[in-house]
C-alpha cells in the first residue's frame, strides 16, 4: 500500500465515529487482570521459595546432626523407613498448607475484593 493510500484510509478512520463503545470500566477490568495474572506468577514464586528454604534448612540440621552424631542420624533413618507412609502424609499436608497460605488464599482473596 502506497503512503497516499495509507494516508487516506488513516483520514478516514479518524473522521468517522467508532461504531462500538467501550465501557466506562474497560481500563480498570485490564488492569485487574494484568495485576491478577502478574500476582499469581510472583505467588507461585514466592512459595517455591519457602518450600527451598524449608528443605534446606532441614538439610543443614541433618547434616549438622550428622556430623555431630552419625548414629542419631541412623536412628531417624530406620525410623522414618518404618513409618513412611505417615511420613509422607505428613509431608504432603505441610506442603498443601504452604500451598494454599502461599498461593490459594491470596487468589480467592483478590477475587473476592474485585467486586
Amino acid at each position: 500500500m502506497k503512503n497516499e493510500e495509507l494516508d487516506q484510509v488513516i483520514e478516514k478512520s479518524f473522521g468517522a465515529e467508532p461504531k462500538f463503545m467501550l465501557p466506562a470500566d474497560f481500563a480498570q477490568k485490564v488492569t485487574f487482570a494484568v495485576v491478577r495474572r502478574q500476582q499469581w506468577k510472583v505467588d507461585l514464586r514466592e512459595y517455591f521459595y519457602l518450600l527451598a528454604v524449608v528443605v534446606s534448612l532441614f538439610t543443614a540440621a541433618l547434616g549438622f546432626y550428622y556430623f555431630v552424631d552419625k548414629a542419631l542420624v541412623v536412628r531417624l533413618g530406620a525410623w522414618l523407613s518404618g513409618n513412611l507412609v505417615p511420613v509422607v502424609l505428613g509431608a504432603l499436608i505441610l506442603n498443601f498448607i504452604f500451598f494454599a497460605d502461599r498461593v490459594l488464599l491470596r487468589l480467592l482473596f483478590s477475587r473476592w475484593r474485585r467486586t
